[in-house]
C-alpha cells in the first residue's frame, strides 16, 4: 500500500502534480514546521492527542488540507493518510 501512495500523484494534475513524499515535505512538514518553530515531525507523536486511530488521521488531514486550502480529492486524502499512517503512527497494523 505504501508503494502505491508513494506513486499517487496529489494536487493539480499535468506538471504540477507531487508524489506523495513530496507533497508531504513541501506542503504538511513545512506547515507543521512553521506551527512548532522547528520539527514539523513533532506532531506526529502519539501524546498529541489528536488523532487515536485510522478514522481519526484521516479527518485530521482533511482538516489539514483545508487549512492549507489544498485542492485534493477524497483519493487524495485517504492517499495521504495511508502514508502518514505507514510512516508515523502503525494504525492499520493494529486496527
Amino acid at each position: 500500500m505504501l508503494a502505491a501512495a508513494l506513486c499517487l500523484p496529489l494536487g493539480h494534475g499535468g506538471a504540477n502534480a507531487f508524489e506523495t513524499e513530496s507533497v508531504h515535505q513541501t506542503h504538511c512538514v513545512a506547515c507543521h514546521a512553521r506551527i512548532t518553530g522547528g520539527d514539523g515531525t513533532v506532531l506526529y507523536r502519539p501524546q498529541d492527542g489528536l488523532v487515536g486511530n485510522l478514522a481519526e488521521l484521516g479527518r485530521r488531514v482533511d482538516h489539514c488540507r483545508r487549512g492549507a486550502e489544498l485542492d485534493w480529492t477524497e483519493a487524495q486524502v485517504q492517499t495521504m493518510r495511508d502514508y502518514l499512517d505507514a510512516r508515523h503512527y502503525g494504525f492499520s497494523r493494529t486496527e
